[in-house]
This record gives C-alpha cells, structure tokens and sequence, in this order.
C-alpha cells in the first residue's frame, strides 16, 4: 500500500511538473509576444517622431532660405535691373501671344513702371513680391510672370527633394 501510494504521488508529481513546464513555457511566450509587441510599438513612435522631427527641421531651413531669398527680391525690385526684368518679362509674353493685346498687372508698388511697359496696366494687390500678370484681351490666357508665383514652385520643388540639404 505504501508502494502504491509512493507511486501515485509520484505520478502526481510527474503530472504537475509536467503541467508547470507547459505552463511556463505558455506565460514565457506571451510574455515574449507581449515585449516584441512594445518593442515594434517603440520603434514605430521613435521612427514617426524623427520623420515628424525631421520635417520641421526642413521646414525651418526652407523658411529661412526662403525669408532671406524674399530679402534678395526686394532689393532687386529696388534696383534698375528689375525695370529691365519687367520688361523683357512683359515683351516675351507678347512674342509668344502675338495676335493678343497684352494687359499686364502688377503690385501697387510697382506701379511707378507702367508707363514703361508700353501696354494697359492694371494694380493687383495680390501680388506681393513682384514680378507681372500678362494677359491677353479676348483670351483666358494668362503668362505669370510673378515672383509670388516662381517663388511657391521653388519652394514646392525645394520641400520635395529628397535630397534637401545634401551636396
């Protein structure tokens, strides 16, 4: 009867460590799954908050690049070379758009020019960095010529460069 009895509870014990190492083995895997889970959640949070940190960073170099490039368009705008500009800008709308008479307009600032333009000129506070509209009477067709203009697409083409930055 003790025999008997040492070998039930042998069995027992066979059959409980055998349950405890299953159990452990199934509490160590999820908690294995569980960390992987945290660490792939980590990871992610850290890559987003760098690209996050990453744009900012370039939004801010573009914002000074761009602040200093609107400093240079208002000296050029101050000098005689911009009257020059204005009119070849002008002159070349009308050579591709012949058989229409131009209208062009301009900021209230640059105004002053207009009589050296040789066509209508109309004001247009919109445009604030400089530069012209050109149309055409009779035409939906419009040349801009605006510094407002040139300045977004390089701004736009800027942004997008994967490559900002790098030489």
């Amino acid at each position: 009867m003790i025999a008997e009895a040492q070998a039930e509870c042998d069995r027992i014990m066979a059959a409980a460590r055998a349950d405890a190492a299953r159990n452990g083995e199934a509490e160590r895997d999820r908690i294995r799954a569980e960390a992987e889970t945290e660490l792939t959640r980590s990871i992610s949070a850290a890559r987003l908050d760098a690209q996050r940190s990453v744009l900012i960073r370039r939004g801010e170099l573009a914002d000074g690049v761009f602040e200093r490039v609107k400093a240079k368009l208002a000296q050029l705008r101050q000098s005689d070379g911009y009257v020059k500009w204005l009119t070849a800008a002008v002159e070349s709308c009308q050579k591709l758009y012949p058989e229409g008479k131009a209208v062009v307009s301009l900021a209230p600032e640059d105004m002053k020019h207009a009589p050296k333009l040789g066509c209508p000129v109309t004001e247009d506070s919109s445009i604030r960095l400089g530069g012209a509209v050109v149309g055409f009477e009779g035409s939906s067709t419009v040349c801009d010529c605006t510094f407002d203009s040139m300045l977004e697409t390089e701004r736009a083409d800027f942004c997008r460069n994967k490559e900002f930055g790098r030489e």
